[in-house]
């Protein structure tokens, strides 16, 4: 069974508190629950105030199989902007 997680947008206590009202405990560096696992669904960045701590959240969930990520726009305009080629 999947939890379904989108539009977080730095808002890092928010999803702490979800995940963790869903039955998520943390266990060597990583949220994990027995019988589920999250999808996110993007806009991990933009506005909110702990965007790192969104990071610091997620990615080790994705890193010990836990969860699965799909980029969201405001992600795929973070890695646009940074680009350093000039193909248009």
């Amino acid at each position: 069974m999947y939890d379904l997680i989108g539009d977080i947008h730095g808002h890092a206590d928010e999803l702490v508190q979800l995940l963790e009202t869903l039955g998520y405990e943390k266990a060597q560096g990583s949220y994990r629950h027995p019988d589920r696992r999250v999808i996110f669904l993007g806009d991990f960045i933009d506005r909110g105030p702990k965007i790192r701590q969104v990071l610091e959240a997620v990615r080790p969930m994705i890193e010990a199989g836990h969860a699965q990520a799909v980029m969201g726009n405001h992600e795929l305009n973070a890695l646009a902007y940074l680009r350093t080629d000039s193909a248009s």
